[in-house]
């Protein structure tokens, strides 16, 4: 019997926290994993038109969106996809705007590149 060999995710990050981005860039360049890295909504959408991905973690502040509108989106236009969001502020309106958009996972910042890595893998499975 075959040996099936499992594929990396893909996986997009949307944050407009430059060190976030930087860092998280840095680790994940040195994981299995495909990384694409963003600083805002309208930077992600366009990227999925070209690109399969597997999951997008978004900051909920973004520049042109928040991060709950942008992952409707995303799931508009990509059935499907695993969807998670980080934020920093977390409020009962928050926690209900997630719940109606049925994103797969919430983080609540400052987060560790360790746990990301563990909801990321939790998540592929």
């Amino acid at each position: 019997m075959a040996k099936q060999i499992k594929k990396s995710p893909r996986i997009m990050l949307i944050d407009n926290d430059e060190h976030i981005r930087d860092s998280l860039k840095i680790f994940f360049d040195s994981s299995q994993m495909d990384f694409l890295i963003f600083k805002s909504a309208s930077e992600g959408l366009n990227s999925l038109k070209y690109q399969k991905i597997d999951m997008v973690i978004s900051d909920y502040f973004l520049p042109d969106m928040n991060g709950v509108e942008f992952l409707n989106q995303v799931a508009k236009n990509n059935p499907g996809i695993t969807r998670v969001l980080m934020a920093t502020i977390v409020n009962d309106d928050l926690k209900l705007e997630i719940l109606k958009a049925g994103i797969d996972r919430f983080i609540e910042k400052p987060l560790t590149v360790a746990s990301l890595d563990t909801i990321i893998n939790e998540l592929t499975k």
